[in-house]
């Protein structure tokens, strides 16, 4: 009961500030909306799905690996994960910036160059911090991890204000373009070095030979694995541009496809929180009490709550999600694809539902079963698109995301039961799944005419089912089981 509440603790710190700069940064969503067209946030959209697929390379499964080894030592595994991470980011970004006229092109961009170089910029500073992150996190201080995140954000969001909006309107000469939100987030991100000053001063740079190739014989299928479930989570955005027809919609490209896609994405913002969240605090958990003799059972009873919770989150959010997009994408253009929300939701859930199955490799240090799920969900992810997306459009990325997810899990789930048992109790959720299945297909087969009525009625559901849920997990809480 104790470990569960700490968990809880730490997933609200993490979850709350992630949630709240969030919602702050959700405002550059309706900003974007208002100013560029669907095509011009496709290009956006696009390089950085390659971005956060390179930041993958760039930390190199060092975080995980870090926190492996904290345990037993924590300077020398501060100081090798650190010391990787400068090696790799370095070269990268220098290669990177200095062939981006190169580079763009061949990702079928042109006139992106000089973005290619702010994102190398941007990849070098957010992975040689990700190892004090997560120092921050495995020395339990949320806090200050919390608010540091929750400052890049609002220096982020100012910036891109201060460019978009207040220097156009004091300077009609200006030229807005796409390339101020990339300039924006370099200035945020260069800032969080000045921020995490106390843990980047105690970076040593050492190279300790049997050292490393412990570390890299554990980081190596965390990485690939990593890499994978990047592209997983960020190759349909590339795949849109490449295997949408441009005639398949009548009103867009396959680059305003992809604008309207990331868009409409982002639309699932909470789940994604509620998962990432769960992530930053429950994998230092995992790991600190993998060796008590009652931890299957616990984190059994984790997998129920996390479940029981993302199905909340996915039935209150599909039901208001003509609300919510009606706040945030400012120009009809971008409402065409809401349908797309709710699989959205439910695939990042079962995202979510892999995370707590995952732990059982990386406790009994078989990571390279993660790199085969992982390879396994992108070859489901990038055989979905290439096949559907030609034939049922937007529709078949949406569809990939729950194949490529529940493909993963079950396999995960089968195998992860003959090395380290764990009693899931999946019965009991089904009835819950089925449940918000079916409330969400109702709400979408019923709706009122009048759009402010049918918000009413749908946030007056959202608060009945809530309670309704509450109460039916409550003697459960009370008696002290979770």
């Amino acid at each position: 009961m104790g470990q569960l509440r700490s968990l809880a603790g730490q997933t609200a710190i993490y979850g709350v500030s992630s949630i709240l700069g969030r919602v702050i940064n959700y405002l550059l969503v309706g900003l974007h909306t208002a100013i560029f067209l669907p095509e011009q946030l496709g290009i956006v959209a696009s390089l950085f799905a390659y971005t956060a697929i390179f930041l993958v390379i760039y930390t190199y499964g060092m975080e995980t690996t870090f926190f492996r080894f904290a345990k037993d030592n924590l300077e020398k595994a501060y100081t090798s994960s650190c010391t990787v991470v400068i090696i790799i980011s370095t070269v990268l970004s220098a290669t990177i910036y200095f062939n981006s006229d190169f580079l763009a092109p061949l990702i079928g961009y042109p006139s992106a160059g000089k973005y290619i170089e702010w994102l190398a910029i941007i990849l070098w500073i957010d992975a040689v911090l990700s190892i004090p992150f997560g120092r921050l996190r495995f020395e339990n201080k949320a806090k200050k991890f919390a608010s540091i995140k929750i400052a890049n954000i609002l220096i982020n969001i100012g910036l891109q204000f201060f460019f978009l909006l207040i220097i156009p309107s004091l300077d009609s000469s200006f030229e807005v373009t796409i390339g101020s939100i990339f300039l924006a987030n370099l200035i945020a991100n260069a800032l969080m070095v000045l921020m995490l000053y106390k843990e980047v001063i105690k970076i040593r740079f050492h190279w300790d030979k049997q050292v490393m190739q412990t570390v890299f014989s554990y980081s190596t299928p965390i990485f690939l694995m990593g890499l994978a479930g990047m592209m997983n989570e960020q190759l349909d955005k590339i795949l849109i541009e490449h295997f949408l027809p441009d005639s398949y919609y009548k009103s867009m490209d396959s680059t305003a496809a992809t604008g309207v896609y990331s868009q409409t994405f982002k639309l699932g913002v909470l789940m994604m929180l509620a998962v990432q969240a769960f992530r930053y605090a429950g994998e230092p958990f995992f790991f600190a009490q993998a060796d008590d003799k009652k931890a299957p059972e616990l984190f059994a009873r984790v997998m129920h709550y996390f479940v029981i919770f993302g199905l909340l989150l996915f039935v209150l959010v599909s039901l208001n999600v003509d609300f919510i997009a009606s706040i945030f994408l400012r120009q009809p253009e971008y409402r065409v694809a809401l349908y797309l929300v709710p699989l959205i939701l439910f695939g990042k859930l079962i995202y979510g539902v892999y995370l707590n199955l995952s732990i059982w490799f990386k406790i009994t240090d078989k990571t390279r079963y993660g790199l085969y799920f992982s390879l396994i969900g992108l070859f489901v992810t990038l055989a979905g698109n290439v096949l559907l997306l030609p034939k049922i459009g937007l529709l078949g990325c949406a569809i990939s995301i729950i194949c490529c997810y529940l493909s993963m899990s079950l396999v995960c789930y089968i195998i992860g039961q003959k090395h380290f048992p764990i009693p899931y109790n999946f019965t009991k959720l089904i009835p819950y799944a089925i449940t918000a299945v079916v409330l969400v297909y109702m709400g979408e087969l019923y709706q009122h005419p009048n759009f402010t009525i049918d918000t009413t009625i749908n946030i007056v559901c959202s608060i009945l089912i809530t309670i309704v849920l509450w109460v039916i997990e409550k003697n459960k809480l009370s008696a002290g089981k979770l």
